[in-house]
């Protein structure tokens, strides 16, 4: 009936297998731990289980008195014939009568030899009239535990006998444990596994599968670079540890198993506050506090680790083994979930057919002799900063003849991984849905990219923020195949050993105690470009567009533009740079000098002479007149917080329509029309005489064309983000901008928020 009750025990709980899932979008950096976690619970409550069930079956037949081995047959008991007495606890029960008088007479004699008569020659002799083998170093440890247990006259008790046993134990411990070779290549490559396989195979997979909306490659493409030098590693590890010997094997092998440990238990725990990768300069001394715990936690662990390495060698090293053995199964499973992910979760870069789509610069320094529009996004190009490098440099704006500024200006969402997306689709999240839902339909539901294709516009998108991996492969496809720059590129266009190092360099980051993370770490821009091989003499379609605004200012001035009549009725061109985003690292001249060695004003003038070196070349050319061209940010100024904004953010907004050569000619004016990114669509399709009034029909979000009238009463309104530290989204706020953005008191909440996290 037990055994009856654990078949149905188990047979419920692998019911729970088959039950109807629930769908739910979860991040897949917070989805792999969650795997790792909850495999680790499985595993563990299965042993406790089992365990369990099996004391359970063992005390139910004691309670029964029911003996297991009634009606089995046995082999007839053994004992050593090499002329050692076995002791008590070696003999069977049919020579325990027959020996214990003989040791009892063995083990009071040596504790009271007679006199003249050594005590170990009167054992021997009485152990011979008894009928036994001489006495040897088993019956003097018999002798030495019997003194221990009671003393003169003590009986040997089957506690005493206990006793014996003990002693006998304690004696052998006292020898070092020596493992033999097979043991420390066994164990040896074990740990070697377990540390390489956390540090350097697991940690930056799940970065760059977590990544995978701003990374060039995903998961799927990177996984082989790692494959030869992890098992380099591994191999080099194992021998190292396998020429140890002894006690300095021990301390070695759990030395390595407890750092990889200690990078476990900081990914998993440890990483609070971690900033994010996004070129931020960081003030290391800030997170403090996570520095002394993260010190003290590795601490903590190794010296544990040696001192059990000392104290029970062999017992030590098991645990070490078995101990790797089940992380490297909890992370596996967790990277597996990856792998088997749906399309774009993380897995292969952007999907057309079979191949991998990649983002390249084909046609980014050409223009069609026919039309058209150009979009320049400066990143985190705020009006605020415009108005300090204006004093700083009143001419700086000389070179965009025929623009209008428009001062009041506002973003629609904020930051650029949300910005890109409505800039490109021009598709708020509702307040009656779920965000996963928005997020899994904008580019379903705009028809903007569609209108430009079907109007006979060639497209290309130059921006590394689209956030459209996540899509299913045919949804890729739909947007991909509408652009001129995004197709296949061969597996050679991948700098191996730069993605090598950069993929270490985001294990390291990840995994290794505080104070040390300063020396790894990165931001995206920076990988992206480590990725891929950059050579001057490669054709642009053939090249991958990264945002590196040096490089593509020297390529500008060296090069320059020319004109491609490609069939197309005009060009459509989305030009995402790096602005006024940090790292700093060029100046007004656009020269390199090098990671945050400049500031936000020289780059923001910098980021400007980029902008009117395009609009030289589209003068050379003679294709000024008929382009319309829009300067703006996804952005303006934005810090990561939890708390309501309390300042304006505001980015530039410069645009000029097709017009006449002298109205090209006159200078910048500004113009204090309230517009906003929201207006950017019907703007884009009114200056490609397309119908945009689906646009100015909605409610809140309502955008119009800034070549047309706009009310000046008219009330915008504007989602903030609310954000951890590691740019984790938790909400977004509404605000309304009644009156001139530039004035913090036009600015107040609704009150109406959206949950990020649903």
């Amino acid at each position: 009936m037990y055994d009856a009750l654990t078949a149905l025990v188990i047979a419920c709980l692998l019911a729970g297998a088959f039950a109807v899932p629930a769908y739910a979008y979860i991040d897949p950096s917070v989805m792999t731990y969650t795997i790792q976690a909850v495999a680790g619970v499985a595993v563990a409550l299965s042993t406790v289980a089992g365990v369990a069930l099996r004391r359970g079956r063992k005390v139910l037949l004691r309670i029964l008195d029911i003996d297991e081995d009634a009606r089995k047959e046995f082999e007839p008991d053994v004992h050593r014939t090499d002329g050692v007495l076995p002791t008590v606890q070696d003999a069977g029960a049919s020579q325990r009568k027959v020996l214990q008088p003989a040791l009892e007479k063995q083990a009071l004699l040596a504790r009271e030899p007679l006199a003249g008569l050594p005590g170990a020659d009167l054992a021997e002799a009485s152990a011979e009239a008894a009928g036994a083998v001489p006495a040897t170093d088993a019956v003097r440890e018999q002798a030495d535990a019997t003194d221990a247990a009671g003393g003169e006259g003590a009986d040997v008790s089957p506690s005493s006998a206990k006793e014996v046993k003990r002693a006998s134990k304690r004696r052998r411990n006292k020898k070092p444990y020596k493992p033999t070779l097979k043991e420390r290549l066994a164990y040896g490559a074990i740990v070697a596994l377990f540390f390489t396989f956390t540090i350097f195979f697991v940690a930056p997979l799940e970065i760059v599968a977590g990544s995978s909306t701003s990374l060039i490659y995903g998961m799927g493409d990177v996984w082989w670079v790692l494959l030869a030098p992890c098992a380099g590693m591994i191999a080099f590890i194992t021998a190292v540890l396998v020429i140890m010997r002894g006690r300095a094997f021990g301390i070695c092998l759990l030395l390595v198993a407890a750092v990889g440990l200690c990078a476990y238990v900081q990914a998993l725990c440890l990483n609070v506050g971690l900033p994010a990768a996004d070129g931020a300069t960081i003030v290391w001394a800030d997170y403090m506090d996570m520095q002394v715990v993260s010190t003290l936690v590795w601490v903590a662990i190794i010296v544990a680790a040696l001192v059990f390495a000392l104290v029970h060698a062999k017992r030590a090293q098991g645990v070490a083994a078995i101990v790797s053995l089940f992380l490297i199964i909890v992370q596996a499973v967790g990277l597996a979930s990856l792998v088997v992910a749906p399309a774009g979760d993380g897995g292969k870069s952007t999907v057309l057919g079979n191949g991998k789509v990649v983002m390249t610069e084909d046609q980014l320094y050409t223009v069609n002799p026919k039309h058209n529009v150009v979009v320049f996004i400066l990143d985190t190009y705020d009006t605020a900063y415009l108005s300090r490098v204006l004093d700083m440099n009143p001419n700086l704006l000389d070179g965009l003849t025929g623009f209008t500024n428009y001062e009041n200006a506002t973003s629609a969402m904020i930051p650029t991984r949300f910005a890109i997306p409505e800039m490109m689709t021009g598709q708020m999240p509702g307040f009656d849905e779920d965000f996963s839902t928005y997020k899994a339909e904008r580019y379903a539901r705009s028809d903007f990219l569609q209108s430009i294709y079907d109007a006979n516009y060639s497209i290309g998108l130059y921006t590394d923020s689209l956030t459209i991996s996540r899509l299913s492969a045919e949804e890729q496809y739909g947007i991909t195949s509408k652009t001129v720059n995004m197709h296949d590129l061969p597996d050679s266009m991948m700098n191996v050993q730069g993605t090598l190092y950069s993929l270490f360099q985001m294990g390291l980051y990840r995994d290794v105690l505080w104070p040390f993370k300063w020396a790894f770490w990165y931001y995206t821009d920076q990988i992206n470009q480590s990725l891929t091989v950059y050579q001057d003499a490669a054709p642009p379609d053939e090249t991958i567009y990264v945002m590196d605004d040096i490089r593509y200012y020297n390529r500008l001035c060296d090069f320059g533009l020319s004109i491609k009549d490609d069939g197309h009725d005009g060009a459509f061109k989305f030009i995402h740079l790096l602005g006024s985003h940090y790292p700093f690292s060029y100046d007004e001249e656009v020269n390199d000098l090098g990671e945050d060695n400049s500031n936000v004003f020289k780059q923001s003038q910098g980021a400007i002479k980029i902008v009117t070196t395009y609009i030289d070349e589209l003068k050379r050319l003679g294709v000024y007149e008929n382009t319309t061209v829009i300067i703006t940010a996804d952005h303006g100024y934005w810090t990561i917080t939890l708390d309501p904004i309390e300042e304006t953010s505001t980015p530039i907004m410069f645009v000029k329509p097709e017009q006449s050569a002298e109205a090209d000619a006159r200078p910048i004016v500004v113009d204090e029309k309230p517009v906003s990114h929201l207006d950017l669509q019907a703007t884009i399709l009114d200056a490609m005489g397309l119908d945009y009034s689906e646009y100015s029909e909605r409610d809140e979000w309502a955008g119009y064309s800034m070549f047309r009238d706009i009310d000046p009463d008219r009330k915008r309104y504007y989602l903030t983000t609310d954000s951890e530290p590691d740019l984790t989204e938790v909400q977004f706020r509404e605000y309304l901008i009644d009156g001139n953005a530039l004035d913090w008191d036009n600015w107040s909440e609704t009150g109406r928020t959206i949950d990020a996290q649903k």
